[in-house]
């Protein structure tokens, strides 16, 4: 093929008539013409070029409209779909990235969904109920009449098998609001076989007047089936584990676990644990409890460590009761306790009261105030606090003699003994030397009484001489001028930072 063309340049001069120009074109032409016949020689082979080309372009996707191929596309670099921008919280789009992640704006599965590691978002919400029992999804529902269906279980793999059994109670909500139908109702339900090859299930229906809100409805495919107790009840002293589940309703707003469920329609003892708001039972009759309240309820509660609140806020300490007590328990390894919480503020600590132990001695009841104390509670103990009992202080005084005496043969010994209710302390008292006794006469005669002064008897403070003098007895004029002497003794004494006060009068009379 001859493809040397000459170059064709006009002439414009004044005599110039174009003949050039005109060879030039007709030998072009010519080489054109030549070469057309030639390739006319070739359309076969042109053909097979062609069509080749258009087998080979079939190998590959369009980019300037749909297409699609029956084999395996791997796309080393990773996809991006629409206008993707990379970001859990401001990207947009769908990508696939190299390295295997991906990110979707929705991701809609009509399987199942397996994953090894499911990270979600920290706020998450759930609707409707959540049974922690065997459940199943219903793949179809056959009519087996007189309210007798079975059911087919949907199998998530190749290996998975429905758990329910024989007489199962179980239910299955069906709710059809949001595809746009009105049905929103339960289906209870009893297993009366299973069949692990076929993974299905026959049920009976209960009648309405056994199910809670009166009306019972078939079961529906698509819908899952859970149980909820089982209808066997365990001999005497027996138990059927069967018969419990855990549940989470966020529709009656509560945590629950039930236990010896037997039938449909909840009786009281099946709440074994209750979180959130309290069911109706019975017990809320007898308290000042709404249904609408949120607490927890409990067959069974066992705490190391309970606190109680009143209506303003303030911590109820827990009273321990220890009994009676004793030098070998203070020094055991479950010692009296007073529990204390310290919160520590600019202004100083503040410590809130959380436990006291409490016992009983000396007739009394008392409240630790020193933890793990070894102290005998008594008195005077600062570590230990009157709870129940006298705790009156008081002095008593008594004469040697008695009462009957002669005029001028008076010779008596007052005594005196100070007591805590109906304990005698007067020895714990009459050892402190801050205790501080007075003796004071009166006969009428003030003179006299001024110069009068107690005689003690062996040292002891709580203990006078009386006889017939001025000095130290009721005056010599006693029984004849003085019909009457008082004898008062007042005794002062500290208690744990605070002095305490004690006195009795005792007179002299003559009828």
């Amino acid at each position: 093929m001859d493809n040397k063309y000459e170059n064709i340049v006009p002439w414009n001069g004044a005599n110039d008539t174009g003949r050039d120009v005109r060879l030039k074109l007709e030998r072009n032409f010519s080489r054109v013409a030549a070469n057309f016949f030639e390739l006319a020689d070739k359309d076969a082979e042109l053909e097979d070029w062609i069509n080749a080309i258009v087998e080979e372009l079939k190998n590959f996707l369009r980019k300037d409209r749909p297409d699609a191929t029956e084999y395996l596309l791997k796309l080393f670099g990773g996809a991006w779909f629409g206008e993707f921008v990379d970001g859990l919280i401001a990207g947009k789009g769908a990508g696939i990235f190299p390295d295997g992640r991906g990110q979707f704006e929705r991701l809609e599965v009509r399987g199942s969904l397996s994953v090894l590691d499911l990270i979600i978002n920290q706020i998450q919400g759930m609707e409707s109920d959540y049974s922690f029992t065997e459940i199943g999804k219903i793949k179809s529902v056959e009519d087996l009449g007189e309210n007798t269906y079975r059911l087919s279980i949907e199998k998530r793999t190749d290996f998975d098998f429905m758990k329910f059994q024989d007489n199962d109670v179980c239910f299955s909500i069906i709710n059809t609001l949001l595809t746009g139908g009105s049905d929103y109702y339960t289906s209870w339900m009893r297993i009366l076989t299973t069949n692990a090859q076929e993974n299905s299930i026959t049920v009976v229906l209960y009648p309405d007047s056994e199910v809670p809100g009166g009306t019972n409805y078939p079961p529906l495919a698509g819908y899952n089936v859970t149980r909820r107790g089982n209808s066997t009840l365990p001999e005497a002293g027996g138990f059927n584990e069967r018969a419990q589940s855990w549940m989470i309703s966020s529709r009656e707003g509560r945590i629950m676990f039930l236990a010896n469920v037997f039938k449909p329609i909840l009786e009281d003892y099946n709440y074994s644990i209750s979180i959130g708001r309290f069911p109706r039972t019975k017990a809320l009759e007898k308290l000042p409890i709404s249904e609408n309240e949120t607490g927890v309820m409990a067959q069974t509660v066992i705490a190391e460590k309970f606190y109680q609140l009143d209506h303003n806020g303030d911590v109820i300490p827990n009273k321990v009761d220890r009994g009676a007590w004793s030098l070998e328990t203070a020094q055991s390894g479950a010692p009296y306790r007073l529990v204390q919480h310290e919160l520590a503020k600019p202004s100083g600590s503040e410590y809130t009261l959380l436990e006291q132990h409490t016992v009983y001695h000396l007739g009394c009841k008392w409240g630790c105030l020193s933890d793990k104390t070894t102290d005998e509670p008594k008195w005077n103990s600062p570590s230990w606090g009157l709870l129940e009992g006298d705790s009156r202080y008081s002095l008593q005084l008594s004469l040697s003699g008695g009462e009957a005496f002669v005029i001028g043969g008076v010779d008596e010994v007052i005594s005196g003994r100070i007591y805590f209710g109906t304990t005698d302390i007067t020895d714990d008292v009459m050892a402190d030397d801050a205790t501080e006794v007075e003796w004071f006469r009166n006969s009428g005669n003030v003179p006299a009484d001024n110069l009068w002064t107690p005689e003690y008897v062996d040292g002891n403070r709580l203990a006078i001489h009386i006889d017939n003098g001025n000095q130290h007895g009721v005056g010599s004029d006693f029984g004849f001028v003085s019909k009457s002497v008082i004898f008062t003794c007042r005794v002062f004494f500290p208690v744990n930072g605070r002095l305490e006060k004690v006195d009795m009068n005792l007179g002299f009379d003559i009828v």
